[in-house]
């Protein structure tokens, strides 16, 4: 349940937005979609009702399969098709590690090899570094429905089948140290990574698919706690585990509100540029002021609902942290570290394109002329907060389910001082209307502007230059690419000087694409066999039915 549950939310929330985001497109464009669309929902669904392991695979791979087509939407652009194809390369090499898995899960001398296998191929879907290389590409490329849904919804699916395949048996003593460290270390750097790559990024949606690697690190890093903490502690373990859960349903909720929210800024503006943005909240007020709550709560602040299920890891961190046993407490450790870091640099980010979006004033023209979208988009957004905002309670109900009330207290304090603070401020804003109510007169006088008379967008910070002294402190595993353009002509009347900076996915050009063009050199040696000589490829033939007699035989 807790999986279909973002199932449930999400698709239909996407699919409201959707009428409003592809209103002019082609009817057979429109037709494409849809049938993806509920291809992929339907797909999603099955996945987690699928009765064995058969059924999932197909459900899975059917998943993937419709899932690209919506990706691949907008294919007459280049850097879609690079994109569905880097994603079809994900989809295709999981499946593969998964069949691997199913092979080796029947033994239990093979049993670590299968979670292994599952942990790439599932990794592959969750983007546990370095397999998320398919997520700032595919999300940039999709609609924003078919983002939000995936991000919301689908992705969180590869713990699913973790849960559902691994769960019981490598929570026992053989096997709890290997599979608990695997997933606390994935789940650390995708929490830290991931959060790290998004801070430089200037487009909104790519920052959002860096966030979810970030999200799902941290789900990630509860999981492997949990699993640590099984065998020496069950009251930290079933902490860890109802936070990674709630974790779970309040990302899907936030993150696809906030991927909703980009694409309703992508209609009205045509950019999804935050440096070439700002000042749409005078004109987008709702889409907006949803945006920045769905930030909020994504980030963990409180009294929103993601700040409790983040409580319940840092709970169980910090009991984790106090153990008599050593590796408990290392882990306890490392969770408590990556969380606080993932935590600070996730507000500084949300605050950066809350900023550079919606405050201040316009950077460009399409800012400029930007108007509200249709009720129908912002609504279904507003339904997803909604949604967010009663998993507050939920929140405390699953957690008490999963820890027998451990954690009622602790829930129950942070809920009622969530909710004076939600208090305190509603009264502020009703003072504040009633003292300053909507059409009065009010006084103007002159404010100290720093010597300028007249601020124009230029005075304010940018989303790149927001961050950038973060991204310098971690410039050496980040390394941005700096593009400098210099004054130029008279010093007393200089032409204009711009700085740009790129920062690359480390994962892609460090690791994926070096390991790609070293296979294709060795595969390109070869081609010597394909010289048209027919004779040859009967020779070849029959070798390999040779040989594979001969290993029949054997085995």
């Amino acid at each position: 349940m807790i999986f279909l549950l973002p199932i449930a939310a999400v698709v239909p929330a996407a699919a409201i937005h959707a009428t409003g985001y592809l209103a002019g497109e082609p009817r057979r464009a429109l037709l494409r979609f849809w049938g993806f669309f509920l291809a992929t929902a339907a797909s999603m669904a099955f996945v987690v009702l699928s009765p064995d392991r058969l059924s999932f695979l197909l459900a899975w791979e059917f998943m993937g399969l419709s899932s690209a087509g919506l990706v691949a939407f907008e294919h007459g652009e280049r850097h879609v098709r690079k994109a569905t194809w880097t994603y079809l390369l994900a989809c295709h090499a999981g499946a593969c590690a998964l069949m691997l898995a199913g092979l080796f899960m029947d033994s239990a001398a093979t049993f670590l090899a299968a979670f292994f296998c599952a942990v790439v191929g599932f990794g592959l879907k969750i983007g546990f570094p370095p397999f998320h290389v398919w997520l700032p590409e595919a999300h940039p490329a999709a609609p924003a429905p078919a983002s939000a849904v995936m991000s919301g919804a689908m992705i969180p699916l590869g713990f699913y089948g973790l849960l559902r395949f691994f769960w019981p048996a490598c929570a026992v003593v053989p096997y709890a140290s290997a599979a608990g460290w695997t997933l606390l270390a994935l789940g650390a750097s995708g929490a830290v990574l991931g959060i790290l790559f998004a801070l430089p990024q200037a487009n909104i949606k790519r920052l959002l698919a860096f966030s979810s690697v970030e999200n799902m690190g941290i789900v990630g890093l509860a999981l492997g706690l949990s699993v640590l903490a099984g065998v020496e502690d069950q009251s930290v373990s079933r902490l860890a585990c109802a936070g990674a859960l709630a974790h779970v349903l309040n990302h899907a909720l936030l993150k696809g509100g906030l991927f909703l929210g980009a694409g309703s800024v992508l209609k009205a503006t045509g950019t999804l540029d935050a440096d070439r943005l700002g000042g749409l909240m005078k004109r987008m007020p709702f889409t907006g002021t949803l945006f920045t709550l769905n930030a909020a709560g994504l980030a963990g602040l409180p009294p929103l609902n993601g700040f409790l299920g983040e409580l319940l890891i840092y709970a169980a961190a910090f009991d984790a942290a106090k153990s008599a046993n050593p590796a408990l407490a290392v882990a306890g450790f490392i969770a408590l570290a990556a969380l606080a870091l993932a935590g600070g640099l996730a507000a500084a980010a949300y605050c950066k394109v809350v900023g550079a979006v919606f405050l201040g004033e316009p950077r460009g023209d399409e800012a400029s002329a930007a108007r509200e979208t249709p009720a129908r988009m912002w609504l279904a957004q507003l339904a997803l907060f909604v949604l967010s905002v009663a998993m507050i309670p939920g929140t405390v109900i699953l957690a008490c389910r999963i820890t027998s009330c451990g954690s009622d207290a602790l829930l129950l304090s942070a809920t009622g001082a969530g909710c004076a603070f939600a208090a305190t401020v509603a009264i502020l804003v009703v003072v504040r209307r009633f003292l300053c109510p909507r059409g009065g007169v009010k006084p103007s006088v002159p404010t100290w502007d720093c010597g300028y008379g007249e601020p124009t967008a230029r005075m304010a910070y940018t989303a790149t230059a927001f961050t950038q002294p973060l991204a310098d402190l971690f410039a050496g595993l980040l390394k941005p690419r700096r593009h400098l353009v210099p004054f130029r002509g008279d010093p007393a009347a200089p032409t204009d000087a711009a700085l740009a900076t790129e920062t690359d996915d480390r994962a892609l050009a460090g690791f994926w694409r070096p390991l790609f063009s070293a296979a294709a050199r060795a595969l390109q040696r070869s081609h010597v066999i394909q010289n048209g000589s027919l004779h040859l490829y009967i020779l070849l033939a029959i070798l390999a039915v040779v040989a594979l007699l001969v290993a029949a035989l054997v085995s």
